[in-house]
Formats: C-alpha cells, sequence, structure tokens
C-alpha cells in the first residue's frame, strides 16, 4: 500500500479539528477536516429541466376532457407502461393539445440555447406526444427514448402517493464507486426522485433512463409525454 503524502498530517488535523458542521448524516459526529475541498471540474453532466406552468388549472381542462373521449374509443398501447392506459402518440395533431405543444416547443428551445445547440445545422419539432393514465398499482418501467434528442411529461393531475418520476444515473460504472461516502452527498445517488405535481413540466436528454414509480393511491394519475427531435435544415450553395 502507498500512503499519499501529507495524510500523516491530515489525519493530525483531523483528531484536532472541531465537530459542529451542520450535516445530518450518519457520519456528523466525524470531525471536521482543517483543510478545505478541492473543487473538481466536472464532465459529462446530466442536464434536468423543470417548468412550472402557472396557467395550468386554465390550461389542463380541454385536454383532460379530450383525453376522456380517446379513452372510451382508443385501446391503450403497450410501452412502459404496466398497467394503465397509454394513448396513441399522435395527439400532437390533435386541436385540443395545441396550446401545450407551443409551450413545450418553446421549453425546447430554452433547453437546447443550454446545451448550445447548433441552429444553423439543424431545428426542433415535435416528434411524439402521448398521454397516460395511472391508476391504482400502476406504474411505467425504466426506459429510454430512441431517435429523440429531447423528452419529458407534462403532469395534468397527480394526486398524493401516485407515483413520482425516477431518473436513474446514466454513468454505469459508477457502482464499482463502492467507497464510503456521506449518506446525504448528491453526487453519489444512484437514482433522482422529482415530485410530480400538477402543472410541473419536466425535460430531459433522450438517453436518460427513468421510470414511473407505482400509483399507491385510489385515485387516476393522469399525465403527458412528448419526444423533441432534431430536423435537419438543407444548405443552399
Amino acid at each position: 500500500m502507498i500512503t499519499i503524502p501529507g495524510m500523516t498530517q491530515f489525519d493530525s488535523q483531523l483528531a484536532a479539528a472541531p465537530t459542529d458542521h451542520p450535516v445530518t448524516a450518519p457520519s456528523a459526529d466525524a470531525p471536521k477536516p482543517a483543510l478545505t475541498p478541492l473543487a473538481p471540474a466536472h464532465f459529462f453532466a446530466t442536464p434536468v429541466w423543470t417548468q412550472q406552468l402557472t396557467a395550468h388549472a386554465t390550461l389542463n381542462l380541454p385536454i383532460l376532457d379530450a383525453l376522456t373521449g380517446l379513452e372510451a374509443t382508443a385501446p391503450s398501447v403497450k410501452r412502459s407502461n404496466v398497467g394503465g392506459w397509454h394513448s396513441e402518440t399522435n395527439l400532437h395533431h390533435h386541436p385540443a393539445f395545441r396550446p401545450l405543444c407551443q409551450t413545450i416547443s418553446r421549453v425546447a428551445l430554452r433547453c437546447a440555447l443550454a446545451l448550445e445547440f447548433d441552429f444553423t445545422r439543424g431545428g426542433l419539432a415535435i416528434q411524439s406526444l402521448w398521454a397516460n393514465r395511472n391508476g391504482p398499482g400502476d406504474y411505467n418501467a425504466q426506459h429510454v427514448h430512441p431517435n429523440s434528442f429531447l423528452s419529458g411529461s407534462y403532469y395534468l393531475t397527480v394526486p398524493p402517493d401516485s407515483g413520482n418520476i425516477e431518473i436513474a444515473d446514466p454513468v454505469r460504472e459508477r457502482v464499482m464507486d463502492a467507497y464510503p461516502m456521506r449518506s446525504d452527498a448528491k453526487r453519489h445517488m444512484r437514482r433522482v426522485e422529482y415530485r410530480c405535481r400538477d402543472g410541473l413540466l419536466i425535460m430531459f436528454p433522450s438517453w436518460l433512463s427513468h421510470g414511473v414509480q407505482p400509483n399507491r393511491s385510489n385515485a387516476m394519475r393522469y399525465s403527458l409525454a412528448f419526444n423533441i427531435e432534431v430536423t435537419p435544415k438543407i444548405l443552399r450553395p
């Protein structure tokens, strides 16, 4: 075993350091190092965007009315859904969803700008939009959205305990990181749970694995999911 230079001095500082650092993890009673953390450069970040729509109550009414009629006439499509009802993926062509599609498009443009998307070489368009109705016990298994650029969900009706979205760490090799870390260290989480609520729009890269927890309530949970595609621009000479 090779000892890191300076560790003896670090251990002595550790032993003499105060123990009043404000954390609630099981390691809270460990002494605080006198050294300060060395800030790293972060590569391969995973972006996730959220936007709360303030006018969602008005926006959702015609959408929910349209979904009632669609569910009564169209059978469920089988995708990631385990139970529940999954609509066809062409709802972005339905008039009742047009105002929401305009909002989704604006948010997607802002996300693409954050990703430094090159708009001289391509544009963005809604590729697909569909509805999910999860009743008691229904959920969505972990999955990705292939052949798309951005994906996301918009939450229409989310009763308490009806299931949050879970996003998995995309770096599979991080399972080897089995070293002792503080239990409240966010950088080492393997899974992130976003608390869903009415009117919340969430967007992320389509390659990011995600799923929906089981609905543990006695009510129905309604949401919409969508994909954003890249439309190539034809360069004229």
